[in-house]
C-alpha cells in the first residue's frame, strides 16, 4: 500500500484544490466575491491558504491556454488597532503589496460622519432630523461615529432612564442636559460590561460558561456538559435570555451578538476563577476521550482546549493525569498535522510538552520524545527554522540512541535544505548516514565513481526485472532511514556536490539487493540508471534500469511518487532514446501531477526542465515565453532561488530571441542585476546553476552566429566538469562543433578547431544510433560543416539538405531554420547567389514561425525581413 503522504504535501494539495475550486466557480460572466471578516484572528494556516490562491503560488501550469482566467475579488476586514507591525496578517499584506499580479486597495473604514449619525438616530427614533439634531450631535461627539457604539450608547441611555418612550406624546423623549454631562465609556466593551452586570447571577454564570468556548458554542457540547450537576440548566438559561440581545441561537449554536459582547462577558469572570472554570469544563468533557481511540470530531479538540486554557499548575499535580493530558494533546497535534493544520497542531504539541513539565524526559521519556518530534515536524511545516533546530537539539540532548532521534534529524535536514542552507543540510546528512553505518569518502574521484558504477553494473547483470520485483521488502529500520536520507538529500547534492549522486544511487541499489526493497529504493535505481548513461555511456543499460525503477514504485503502489519519477526520468534519461517533444510534454504533465499532490519542489524542477526542453525542441517561443513567466512567478513566490536564477537567465534568452525589451533581472531582484552577478555569486557553490546560465548565453550566441562567443563561453562551461548528465551537456557538444568548424574556416584554419569539430561529430553520430529522432539532424549538420571546412562541397550540400529534411521531419523548427541559414552561407561561399537568397528567405520563414522576431532584427537579415 502507498505510504502516508507527507504533511507538507497535504498542505500544498489543499491549497491547489482550493484554487481549483475558486477557478471552477468563477468566470468572466460570473465573478466571485469572497468576503473574509475579522482577519486579525486568522491563524497562519488560514492566511497561507488565502495567500496561495491570491498570489497564485501554485501557478497554473495545469490550465489549458483556452481556459478562462481566475475571476474573483477578495474583500478582507480587520481591526487595525489589534494588528501591530509584527502581526502575521501584515506580513501577508506586505507580500500582496509587492506582488505584480495582485491589485491591492486599502479602504480605511472609520466611524460615520455627523450627518450619518443624524440619519441613523433619526431613523432609529422615527423622528425628523430637526428634532434629533441636538441629541445626534452629542451622541456623535461621545461615540466618534462608531455605529455599534452609537447603538449600545442609546441602549444604555434607555436602561438608565435618560431616554424613554412617552405614551402621552407617542414618541421618544430624552434628558438632553443629563446626556450631555454623562461620562462616556472608553469603548464599546465597557458599555457591554455595564449591560451584562445588570443580569441576574444565574444568567451571568450561564453566559460565563458559554464565553469560555469563544464567541459561539455548539448546543451538543453543552448537553454533554450539562449532564453534570455543576453545569445543569445552562442551556435553559441561555434560551431564556436570547431576547436580551446578548446571545442568540443560530442552528445548533449559541452565538454572542458580537465579539465585543463575548469579550465583555469573558472579562467579567474573576481572574482567580477563570482557570478553574475552564478546568472543570474540560474535565467534564475529556473524561470519555481515549487516546488509543482518539475521536475525529471537533468535540475532542474543544474539550482539550478547555483543559489547556486552565494554565495554572495547581490543577495538574497528578502525574498520571498530566500524562493523560499530554497524550491527548499529542493525538490532537498528530491529527492536525495529517490534515495540514500545522499551526494549530503546534499549539497542542506545545501544551502537551507543558503538561509534562520540566521532568518530562525522566518521567515519561517515550511520550516526551513523540511530542518533541511532532513539534519539530510542525515547525518545519510552518517554516519556523530556528524552532526546528531548538526541538531537534532538545531531542539530541536527551537521547543517546541515534535511532530514537533519527526522525528529528531527518526533519532538520529537510528544513535546512528547503530554507536555503543546502551546505548545512548535506553536512548533517553525511553525519546521520555515518551514525546509520553508511560511510562515504570525504572526496570522490572519477576513478571512484567509475569503479563503483562498474561493480554495481556487474552485480545487477545477474538480476532480472522479475527478480527485482519479487525481492523481499526491507525490514531493517537503519537501512530504511539511510535510503530515505540519501533520497531526500539528493536534490541538495545536485546543487552543491553532484559527484556523490552516482555513489548514493549505487549504495541504495546494494542495500536494496542485500537487505530488501522499500518505496524509496526507486530513486537509487534511477540515479544509478542516469549515471550509467551519463558516465559509463551505456545508454541501453541505463534506459532499461530507469524503467525498472518505475516498476519499483508500482510494486509499492506509491502513486504520490510518480510525478517525481516522471520528472527525473524525462529530465535525465528518456531523451537519450525518446523524441524530445515527447519528454518535454511528459515533463509538463509531471508538473501538473506534482501540483495536484502538492509536491512543490518537483513542480519547480519539472517546470524548469520543461521550459528548457521546450526551447531545445523548437516549440513556439510565444507559448514558451508565457510558460517561463508563470514559472518564474511561482519560483519567486516559493523562494526557490536555485531554480529561479537559471530560469531568469532562460527568460532573458527568450526575451532576446523574441525581441522583448524587458530585463528579468531588473524586474525581480535588485541584488542580481544580470547573469554576470549570478555567475560571480554562485561559481564556488552552485556549479550546475552557473552552467545553466552559461548554456543560455551559448544558445543565444549560436542563433545570432556569434561563434567566437560560443567557443569562449563553452570553455567556461566545461571548467565546471565535462559530464553528459543533462540535455544541455549534449547540446553543448553540438554547439561546440558548429562553433569549431566556423572558427576553422574564419580564423586561420587552425587544425585544433577541426579536431574539436570532428570530436563533436563522432559523439553526435553515436547518440544518433540511440535516437535518430533527436540527433540525426544535428549529426548531418555537423557532417555538412565538416565537408564544407574541408572543401568537399558536393558532399557538404547533400548533408545540409539531409539536416534540413531531418529537422523538418522531426519538428525541430529552429534547427531547420539554422540549417537553412548555414546552407545559405555555404551557397554564398560558392557564389550561388540565387540559392543563397532563396535558402536565407526560407530560414527567415522558419524563424518567423518559431517566433524569433528579435533574432530577425539582426543586421544579417537587413532588407530581407
Amino acid at each position: 500500500e502507498d505510504d502516508s503522504i507527507p504533511a507538507d504535501t497535504i498542505k500544498h494539495r489543499l491549497h491547489y484544490f482550493f484554487e481549483r475550486l475558486i477557478h471552477a466557480i468563477s468566470s468572466p460572466e460570473r465573478p466571485v466575491l469572497l468576503f473574509l471578516d475579522d482577519l486579525q484572528w486568522a491563524d497562519n494556516a488560514s492566511l497561507d491558504l488565502i495567500s496561495s490562491f491570491v498570489m497564485k503560488s501554485h501557478f497554473n501550469v495545469m490550465e489549458d491556454e483556452n481556459m478562462h482566467p481566475h475571476c474573483f475579488v477578495v474583500a478582507g476586514t480587520y481591526r487595525s488597532n489589534e494588528v501591530d507591525d509584527d502581526h502575521l496578517l501584515l506580513a501577508h499584506i506586505r507580500d500582496f503589496m509587492s506582488a505584480d499580479a495582485v491589485r491591492l486597495t486599502h479602504i480605511n473604514v472609520s466611524g460615520v460622519d455627523g450627518e450619518g449619525t443624524k440619519a441613523m438616530i433619526s431613523y432609529a427614533l422615527q423622528l425628523p432630523i430637526r428634532l434629533t439634531r441636538e441629541l445626534s450631535e452629542i451622541v456623535h461627539a461621545k461615540t466618534l461615529g462608531n455605529p455599534l457604539f452609537i447603538k449600545e450608547f442609546l441602549n444604555s441611555l434607555q436602561a438608565e432612564g435618560l431616554m424613554y418612550y412617552s405614551q402621552k406624546e407617542k414618541r421618544w423623549l430624552w434628558d438632553i442636559e443629563s446626556i450631555s454631562t454623562r461620562p462616556v465609556d472608553d469603548d464599546v466593551a465597557a458599555i457591554m460590561t455595564r449591560k451584562v452586570l445588570r443580569m441576574p447571577p444565574d444568567v451571568l454564570y450561564a453566559l460565563s460558561v458559554a464565553a469560555c468556548f469563544g464567541r459561539r458554542v455548539d448546543e451538543n457540547i453543552l448537553k454533554v456538559l450539562c449532564s453534570s450537576d455543576q453545569f445543569g440548566g445552562v442551556i435553559e438559561i441561555l434560551q431564556r435570555v436570547e431576547t436580551d440581545g446578548i446571545i442568540q441561537k443560530q442552528g445548533t449554536y449559541f452565538v454572542f451578538a458580537h465579539d465585543l459582547v463575548h469579550q465583555a462577558v469573558y472579562d467579567l469572570i474573576d481572574v482567580d476563577e477563570v482557570g478553574e472554570l475552564h478546568y472543570n469544563i474540560g474535565l467534564q468533557l475529556v473524561k470519555d476521550i481515549s487516546p488509543s481511540n482518539f475521536p475525529t470530531g471537533k468535540e475532542s479538540f474543544v474539550a482539550i482546549d478547555q483543559i489547556n486554557k486552565a494554565s495554572s499548575s495547581v490543577y495538574f499535580t497528578d502525574l498520571s493525569f498530566r500524562n493523560h493530558l499530554a497524550t491527548l494533546n499529542l493525538k490532537a497535534g498528530e491529527r492536525l498535522i495529517e490534515t495540514a493544520e500545522s499551526s494549530s497542531a503546534l499549539v497542542y504539541l506545545q501544551h502537551g510538552i507543558r503538561h509534562l513539565g520540566r521532568d518530562g524526559w525522566e518521567e515519561n521519556y517515550e511520550l516526551c520524545l513523540k511530542l518533541y518530534e511532532s513539534a519539530c515536524q510542525a515547525c518545519y511545516l510552518n517554516g519556523f527554522v530556528n524552532r526546528v533546530v531548538f526541538y531537534a537539539e532538545e531531542i539530541d540532548k536527551h537521547t543517546t540512541d541515534f535511532m530514537r532521534r533519527v526522525k528529528a534529524v531527518w526533519i532538520l535536514i529537510q528544513t535546512l535544505g528547503s530554507s536555503g542552507k543546502p551546505e548545512m543540510a548535506i553536512e548533517k546528512a553525511f553525519s546521520a548516514l555515518r551514525e546509520l553505518g553508511e560511510e562515504f569518502p570525504e572526496g570522490v574521484t572519477e576513478a571512484d565513481i567509475f569503479s563503483t558504477l562498474s561493480s554495481t553494473k556487474a552485480l545487477l547483470s545477474t538480476y532480472t526485472k522479475e527478480m527485482i520485483l519479487n525481492a523481499p521488502k526491507l525490514r531493517d529500520e537503519r537501512k530504511q532511514w539511510a535510503i530515505k536520507i540519501m533520497d531526500n538529500i539528493s536534490p541538495f547534492l545536485f546543487q552543491i556536490n553532484p559527484v556523490y549522486l552516482p555513489i548514493f544511487g549505487c549504495r541504495t541499489v546494494h542495500i536494496s539487493l542485500s537487505h530488501g526493497f522499500c518505496r524509496d529504493s526507486w530513486f537509487g535505481f534511477l540515479s544509478y540508471a542516469h549515471s550509467v548513461v551519463s558516465i559509463l555511456a551505456d545508454i541501453d543499460e541505463g534506459y532499461r534500469w530507469a524503467k525498472i525503477a518505475g516498476f519499483i514504485i508500482d510494486r509499492f503502489n506509491a502513486k504520490s511518487l510518480l510525478p517525481r519519477f516522471k520528472c527525473v526520468i524525462n529530465g535525465g534519461v528518456n531523451f537519450w532514446k525518446e523524441p524530445l517533444q515527447s519528454t518535454a510534454s511528459a515533463l509538463t504533465e509531471s508538473s501538473k501531477e506534482a501540483i495536484a499532490i502538492g509536491d512543490v519542489e518537483y513542480v519547480m524542477y519539472g517546470s524548469s526542465l520543461s521550459c528548457v526542453q521546450n526551447l531545445l525542441c523548437g516549440n513556439k517561443l510565444s507559448t514558451l515565453e508565457k510558460d517561463i513567466a508563470v514559472t518564474v512567478s511561482g519560483m519567486v513566490r516559493m523562494n526557490q532561488a536555485y531554480f529561479l536564477f537559471s530560469q531568469l537567465s532562460l527568460q532573458k534568452a527568450v526575451y532576446t530571441l523574441t525581441g522583448i525589451k524587458n530585463d528579468p533581472f531588473e524586474i525581480k531582484f535588485a541584488s542580481m542585476k544580470n547573469e554576470t552577478d549570478v555567475i560571480s555569486a554562485f561559481s564556488a557553490t552552485r556549479p550546475f546553476l552557473v552552467q545553466g546560465v552559461y548554456f543560455n548565453i551559448i544558445f543565444t550566441a549560436v542563433l545570432f552566429r556569434r561563434f567566437d562567443e560560443v567557443s569562449e563561453v563553452a570553455e567556461k562551461y566545461l571548467s565546471f566538469g565535462q559530464q553528459k548528465s543533462r540535455l544541455q551537456d549534449l547540446f553543448l557538444v553540438f554547439f561546440q562543433g558548429l562553433a569549431a568548424f566556423h572558427m576553422f574556416r574564419h580564423q586561420g584554419r587552425d587544425t585544433k578547431w577541426l579536431r574539436i569539430g570532428e570530436s563533436s561529430m563522432r559523439q553526435l553520430q553515436l547518440w544518433a544510433g540511440h535516437s535518430s529522432w533527436n540527433f540525426d539532424n544535428k549529426f548531418f549538420l555537423l557532417e555538412a560543416e565538416s565537408h564544407f571546412s574541408k572543401g568537399e562541397y558536393d558532399r557538404a550540400e547533400m548533408k545540409y539538405l539531409s539536416a534540413i529534411k531531418s529537422s523538418r521531419t522531426h519538428r525541430f523548427l529552429h534547427e531547420e531554420g539554422l540549417s537553412l541559414e548555414l546552407l545559405s552561407s555555404f551557397y554564398e561561399a560558392c557564389e550561388r547567389e540565387d540559392d543563397q537568397r532563396n535558402h536565407l528567405s526560407r530560414a527567415i520563414q522558419c524563424y518567423k514561425e518559431w517566433g524569433a522576431l528579435g533574432l530577425l532584427n539582426d543586421s544579417r537579415f537587413a532588407g530581407l525581413v
